[in-house]
């Protein structure tokens, strides 16, 4: 199991004393993993998750406070990993769990909405436990985030984030809003936010003993030459990417070669050590280094054929 399992399975076992803070996490949940559903049967609410430890807390609280009896199901994702997902269909009181929640897309959260400091807490927490990821500090380069479709959303948990001096970011994509967090102090600190306890004394004890390792090595083996080689290599397949898009190929590439172009878009400064440890959220399973240079040359020579491919063109007109 991940870290990121891990920290959420802990997540999961807190138990809040306040019914306020209860439903705060719920909010939370069903803002990132749920989707109101219209149909000629009616209305539904379908809340999905990979990890079924999620559904189960969820069927639990909506059971407890709404009457309803629903069952948990499975299905398979179409894509090449066929990763086993759970899921919800709620058709009982899904009216009143819609305005109680504000699943509506057009619907807004504000933070009037949180009594307390500690429901401000309850709500990042949920909605870590929906959309959230953490990379393992013994295996990745310290990165925690939690993606939002919703602005209002980014901006509140930025804010709450801020509100705690922790230096939360937004990264806005073309369906989504990501707030991630870079440096592993802060990471540290939005991890006891959320009450993530064990989550932090693994992260700070793995955090120390990386810390002085990367220390070692990088004393040992700095080269200038190859970071600057790295980060020129970075600027050059950026703007290969951006010529891509802007003459309307992007689509027209192998789904591979999409996926490693918005992999690098993602990550522009990252080196393809840093690329491979991210590989496994884009592309549903590890790279290795290897890997990762081979995509890039692909994407390479598909830039420099459609380029060269296009100049031809002009010069013959």
């Amino acid at each position: 199991m991940s870290f990121a399992s891990e920290v959420k399975k802990e997540l999961l076992s807190l138990e809040d004393v306040s019914n306020c803070c209860k439903k705060s996490m719920l909010l939370g949940i069903l803002q990132g993993a749920s989707d109101v559903v219209f149909s000629s049967d009616g209305i539904r609410i379908i809340v999905k998750s990979y990890l079924l430890s999620v559904i189960q807390k969820t069927m639990n609280i909506l059971k407890s406070e709404y009457h309803i009896e629903p069952t948990i199901k499975y299905g398979n994702d179409k894509n090449v990993n066929k990763l086993r997902y759970y899921y919800l269909e709620i058709k009982d009181n899904v009216e009143e769990m819609i305005k109680d929640y504000h699943l509506m897309p057009f619907d807004e959260i504000s933070l009037d909405l949180f009594k307390n400091e500690c429901c401000k807490n309850a709500f990042i927490r949920g909605l870590f436990i929906a959309r959230g990821s953490i990379n393992d500090p013994r295996k990745n380069c310290y990165h925690f985030e939690i993606t939002t479709k919703k602005e209002d959303i980014a901006l509140i948990v930025k804010y709450i984030f801020n509100e705690n001096q922790i230096d939360a970011k937004i990264r806005e994509r073309v369906n989504n809003y990501t707030i991630y967090i870079k440096k592993s102090e802060e990471i540290s600190s939005a991890l006891a936010l959320i009450g993530a306890a064990s989550g932090v004394f693994y992260f700070e004890d793995s955090r120390i003993v990386r810390d002085i390792s990367n220390m070692a090595n990088r004393m040992a083996n700095c080269d200038i030459a190859n970071v600057k080689k790295s980060t020129d290599a970075a600027q050059k397949q950026l703007k290969a990417i951006e010529y891509i898009r802007k003459v309307g190929h992007f689509n027209k590439m192998s789904i591979r070669l999409q996926t490693i172009a918005l992999m690098r878009e993602e990550y522009p400064d990252a080196t393809l050590e840093e690329l491979s440890d991210f590989s496994d959220k884009m592309f549903g399973k590890p790279l290795s280094k290897s890997g990762i240079s081979h995509c890039l040359r692909s994407l390479m020579q598909f830039y420099e054929e459609l380029y060269n491919k296009n100049k031809a063109k002009k010069t013959k007109d």
